[in-house]
Formats: structure tokens, sequence, C-alpha cells
């Protein structure tokens, strides 16, 4: 099911988390943030509760809160992940007031709404990422996205409207009254309202990313058309280290609360590293060019690379990563949601995924082949991997793609049978 009917009359169908009743009266439905949600009585045991719709985290795993007690359902731990911010979210309303603004005006009267918001960047850009589907899709149905102001330049052409919400991500972990009174107002002006599921992944190869940033991705068929260029994405609050013993001295570190020192220090090793694999890079790729982004500005790169890292984040600074990322053959990055929008752009990467977050692996790549090229064109390396082994697989990317494109995609045997 891709949309949730909810105006007129509220097409949703649960039991109760307590007594498992079917007996559920719904007074109406509601988004005070990142989820929707149903406010529910049992006409059998009595209980009140918000029952969260099946959208975006919660498609395969709602979950309900009782709003006397607080008790969660399910109570347990099986998905903490999920469970330790909804409950968060569900227990810290605030009433602050939030400047939303509406952009553009949808003259329809059947609409849909793709609700954007988390206080995750890739969660809320994955999330955006739905809009194409509506606005391809349902041509007589108005679609309006709910987001956080920080992507109001990614939102695409086609929308009928955006409403945007001006808080930092990070401040959207909370649930806020004033999100939830502007939404129920705007709701009022439609005849039909459908609330869109809101898939967390989606398929990549079917997904027009110039649609979003306006920057075309690099063109896999004149790959050897472009000078060769590899770009760094790199963070300051994870880092590609030298050995394990740093992580040791990371986790000592903030148990002192010492993090920001040992923090500085791994910025300076982390630069070290990629100067290292730069200068193995160039030595296989003489006329190579290099970039770093992202989001920093502790260590100097600008001797080795051109170095488009800042301290602050504006849509003027992404479209012109975006641009980097288009030209690049290959992104050296960080694991995380900072390599979205690098690999929806570039040729290929070279990930380095720490340990810790094998259970998110592939989640921050948007894989844009449907073919062996996914194998190809994305390769994974661990935090402590040696400049070496990082130079290698960037090298061998560059230099080997015609043979592979040749043997595994154009000549390669599909049989058929009868």
């Amino acid at each position: 099911m891709e949309l949730i009917k909810i105006k007129p009359g509220i097409d949703i169908g649960f039991s109760c988390p307590e007594c498992d009743s079917k007996e559920i009266a719904v007074s109406r439905v509601f988004t005070p943030g990142i989820y929707w949600f149903a406010d529910c009585k049992c006409r059998q045991c009595g209980i009140s509760f918000h029952q969260s719709l099946r959208t975006g985290h919660m498609i395969d795993h709602p979950l309900a809160i009782n709003t006397q007690s607080k008790k969660l359902y399910p109570d347990d731990w099986a998905n903490w992940w999920q469970s330790t911010p909804f409950r968060h979210f569900c227990t810290n309303l605030r009433k602050d007031e939030v400047s939303i603004r509406k952009v553009g005006n949808a003259e329809y009267r059947k609409v849909i709404i793709l609700n954007a918001i988390d206080y995750l960047y890739g969660h809320s850009l994955l999330k955006l990422y739905n809009a194409l589907h509506y606005i391809d899709n349902y041509k007589d149905t108005g679609l309006i996205v709910l987001i956080p102001a920080i992507f109001e330049w990614l939102v695409p052409k086609g929308c009928a409207e955006a409403w945007v919400v001006d808080l930092g991500l990070g401040r959207l972990r909370d649930s806020y009254e004033a999100i939830d009174k502007f939404v129920a107002s705007q709701l009022e002006r439609f005849d039909e309202v459908s609330i869109s599921t809101t898939f967390n992944h989606p398929d990549f190869t079917k997904i027009d990313i110039s649609r979003f940033t306006g920057v075309q991705p690099f063109d896999v068929d004149k790959f050897y058309d472009y000078p060769p260029c590899f770009t760094f994405a790199l963070r300051e609050d994870r880092w590609w280290m030298k050995s394990p013993l740093r992580n040791s001295a990371l986790y000592v570190a903030r148990k002192l609360k010492l993090g920001n020192l040992i923090g500085k220090l791994l910025i300076a090793e982390q630069d070290n590293l990629v100067k290292r694999t730069i200068r193995l890079i160039k030595r296989a790729i003489p006329n190579a060019q290099f970039y770093v982004t992202g989001l920093g500005k502790a260590g100097s790169l600008k001797n080795w690379a051109s170095d488009q890292r800042t301290t602050r984040m504006t849509p003027e600074v992404e479209r012109e990563w975006c641009r980097i990322y288009a030209k690049s053959h290959v992104i050296i990055g960080i694991h995380g949601s900072n390599m979205l929008l690098p690999t929806a752009h570039a040729a290929a990467c070279v990930e380095v995924l720490m340990a810790e977050r094998d259970r998110n692996v592939v989640q921050d790549l948007s894989v844009r082949y449907n073919d062996r090229r996914q194998l190809f064109f994305y390769r994974l390396v661990d935090q402590y991997a040696p400049p070496s082994s990082v130079a290698t697989k960037a090298v061998g990317i560059y230099r080997n793609y015609e043979n592979c494109y040749r043997n595994m995609v154009l000549n390669q045997y599909r049989p058929s049978f009868r």
C-alpha cells in the first residue's frame, strides 16, 4: 500500500495494543513532526492511545503509546533503534512557536502529503525521494511535501506545495504542537487527502537525481572523456583511522570527557591518510584531479586537493558539491548519510565502513546501476584500511572500467530458455 486515505473518512485498520480488540474509535489523524498518528480510543478496554501509521520507519514495525501512562506498545528492545527515538518524540511535546512557510499554492482539491521530516539528514533525504513517484504517477492529484528547511532547495518541480519547517534537524527529535496545528488547518482546504507511505529506500536506478539537485550526474557512457577525478567526502565526527588503537583511545577519551582533544588528533591523522592516498593515486595516474568536501575545516589539504570543506551548509554549497561529485570518477568517503548525494552523482565510490555500522551497510549508497557494475563501482574497506588498499581500489576502478563493461555488461552471456 503506497497511500493511506485520511479524508474523507479514515482508511486505517488496526487493533487495540492493550486488549487486541478491533473496536477502535479514531477521532483524527495528525502529525506533530516525524510520525503520523491516529488518535484512538478502545471501546472495549477504554484506553486512549496514539497509533503510528505505517509510514517511513513505521512501515514494518508500527508503534503505539498510551496517552495516559505513556506505555509503549510493543514495549521491548527488539527494535530499540526505532523505539528509543519514538518514545523521546512522544514524550517531548514542545509548544514553541515554529515558522512554517507554505511555498506554492495547490489548485487541487485532491492531494497527497509526503512527510519528509526527520532529525537525521539521510532519513529526510531518502523520504523526499518518494516525491517523483507521486508526481509522475498521480497526475490528477497534487503532491505536498512537509520538509525541514535545509532540504527546501531539493524539492522537485511538479510538487503542488511545500510546507517548509524552519527548524534545525537536531530540534526535530521533539514533537511540536505548532506543526500539528499548521497541518490540521491546511487539511481543511482539500476535499480528499491521502498520505504517502514514504518508503525509506528507493530503487536508485529509477531516481533522476537531477530533478532534485539540478545537476546531471556523471555520464558513465563517457567515462574516459573526462579528466580522472577523485573526491574525498570527509566527516569530523567519524574517522578513517590508522589502527584499532585509535578507536580504543577515543572511547577512553570520551569517558574522561576529552573527546574534543582526541577528535582533533583523529582529524589530523585522517588528513594524513588522505594525503598518502592522493600520493599513491597520482603515482599511478599523474594527471588525476582531487577534491575534498565535507563539514569541517580543522585540517588543511589545500596543497593536495581543491579543499571545498565548510563549517556552514547552504544550498549554494551543496549544489556546488554536487557539481564536483558529478565530474568525479570515484568518491572516497566515510560511511553515513553524507554519501547519499555524492554516490547519486559520481560514477563510483570507495567507502570506509566502521564495524559498528555494519548493520547499515549500503544504506547510504545511491546505487545507480542494475547490472554487475553494482559490485564493480561500489567498494568497501574497513575503518583501518591502509592508504595502499584504498588507492588500489580507486585506481582499479578507473583503469579497469572499460574491460569490466565490455566483458561483464556489453558481452555478457544471457541464456534463454524455452
